[in-house]
Protein backbone atom coordinates (compact mmCIF):
# COMPACT_ATOMS: atom_id res chain seq x y z
CA UNK A 1 0.00 0.00 0.00
CA UNK A 2 1.37 3.36 -0.96
CA UNK A 3 -0.12 6.75 -0.15
CA UNK A 4 2.83 8.75 -1.42
CA UNK A 5 1.48 9.79 -4.79
CA UNK A 6 -0.39 8.76 -7.87
CA UNK A 7 -4.05 9.52 -8.28
CA UNK A 8 -5.17 8.91 -4.72
CA UNK A 9 -6.21 11.75 -2.45
CA UNK A 10 -5.17 9.58 0.49
CA UNK A 11 -1.79 11.28 0.50
CA UNK A 12 -3.52 14.45 1.76
CA UNK A 13 -5.31 12.84 4.72
CA UNK A 14 -3.09 9.89 5.72
CA UNK A 15 -1.51 11.90 8.56
CA UNK A 16 -4.93 12.67 10.08
CA UNK A 17 -6.85 9.40 9.84
CA UNK A 18 -6.48 5.79 8.74
CA UNK A 19 -6.71 5.24 4.99
CA UNK A 20 -7.66 2.16 3.01
CA UNK A 21 -7.17 2.04 -0.73
CA UNK A 22 -8.78 -0.85 -2.50
CA UNK A 23 -9.24 -1.52 -6.18
CA UNK A 24 -7.79 -2.98 -9.31
CA UNK A 25 -4.17 -2.53 -10.32
CA UNK A 26 -2.28 -3.49 -13.42
CA UNK A 27 0.54 -2.77 -15.81
CA UNK A 28 -1.62 -0.44 -17.93
CA UNK A 29 -3.07 1.64 -15.08
CA UNK A 30 -3.66 5.26 -16.09
CA UNK A 31 -2.22 4.70 -19.55
CA UNK A 32 -3.86 5.56 -22.87
CA UNK A 33 -4.69 1.90 -23.47
CA UNK A 34 -5.71 1.08 -19.88
CA UNK A 35 -7.45 -2.26 -19.53
CA UNK A 36 -8.47 -4.81 -16.93
CA UNK A 37 -9.64 -8.41 -17.05
CA UNK A 38 -13.43 -8.67 -16.85
CA UNK A 39 -13.13 -11.46 -14.30
CA UNK A 40 -11.16 -9.12 -12.01
CA UNK A 41 -13.78 -6.39 -12.43
CA UNK A 42 -16.58 -8.84 -11.63
CA UNK A 43 -14.73 -10.04 -8.52
CA UNK A 44 -14.15 -6.48 -7.34
CA UNK A 45 -17.83 -5.68 -7.89
CA UNK A 46 -18.83 -8.64 -5.72
CA UNK A 47 -16.43 -7.52 -2.98
CA UNK A 48 -17.82 -3.96 -3.00
CA UNK A 49 -21.37 -5.28 -3.00
CA UNK A 50 -20.68 -7.52 -0.01
CA UNK A 51 -18.98 -4.67 1.86
CA UNK A 52 -21.94 -2.33 1.29
CA UNK A 53 -24.46 -4.98 2.31
CA UNK A 54 -22.53 -5.77 5.50
CA UNK A 55 -22.06 -2.06 6.27
CA UNK A 56 -25.79 -1.32 6.16
CA UNK A 57 -26.81 -4.52 7.94
CA UNK A 58 -24.47 -3.82 10.86
CA UNK A 59 -24.60 -0.05 10.76
CA UNK A 60 -21.75 2.38 10.37
CA UNK A 61 -19.23 2.58 13.24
Amino acid sequence: LSTSGGTSDARFIKDYCPVVEFGLVGKTMHMVDERVALADLETLTQIYQRFIEDWFEQGAP
